[in-house]
């Protein structure tokens, strides 16, 4: 069985006091015995996650694999500036929300000044309009903020908990899917 994950992106490029929502995020879930409070090696690309825990069963589509024998079965919290990228690695559609053209197949250089940090812009290539990130459509979706959680290996979540989630954060949110 490869890798999986399911991240959990604000639709938000610098969410505020991110770390704060972060720990409280962290311990909501921990309340609800979703996560267990201490870190330990249990995700990919991180040094220490969150190993999900017995009450993970309740947030967990029951007609799928449940990981708590897995290694790889955590949560990992991102405080960081990232890009959340889906299954493929790849944007099948990129659409302008102001000249409505699909952008996928350029240049992707227009994604490195978000990247850095010194704008929550794109610039269209084609109509050269700067517009927030979040404006554009991706097909399939992807996920861009400085606040991310990761769940590894957790096979399907269910909508009641994604929409708790983006409650607990306030904010429409990106709901990213990726196999490694």
């Amino acid at each position: 069985m490869s890798d999986s994950s399911i991240s959990i992106v604000p639709k938000i490029s610098d969410y505020p006091n991110h770390k704060a929502k972060a720990k409280e995020i962290l311990d909501w879930l921990v309340s609800l015995d979703i996560v267990k409070p201490e870190p330990s090696n249990c995700v990919l690309g991180s040094d220490y996650g969150y190993a999900i825990s017995n009450g993970g069963r309740k947030v967990i589509n029951p007609i799928y694999y449940f990981p708590i024998d897995s290694m790889i079965n955590g949560l990992e919290i991102v405080t960081v500036r990232q890009v959340f990228i889906n299954v493929t690695e790849r944007i099948e559609e990129l659409i302008c929300p102001n000249c409505k053209m699909d952008i996928s197949n350029d240049d992707w250089d227009y994604f490195n000044e978000w990247f850095e940090g010194l704008t929550n812009n794109l610039k269209c290539p084609l109509c050269k309009v700067g517009t927030e990130i979040h404006e554009y459509k991706f097909k399939p979706e992807w996920g861009f903020s400085n606040l991310g959680f990761i769940f590894w290996n957790w096979q399907e979540l269910s909508d009641e908990f994604i929409k708790e989630f983006k409650q607990k954060l306030g904010c429409e949110i990106s709901v990213v899917y990726r196999q490694l």
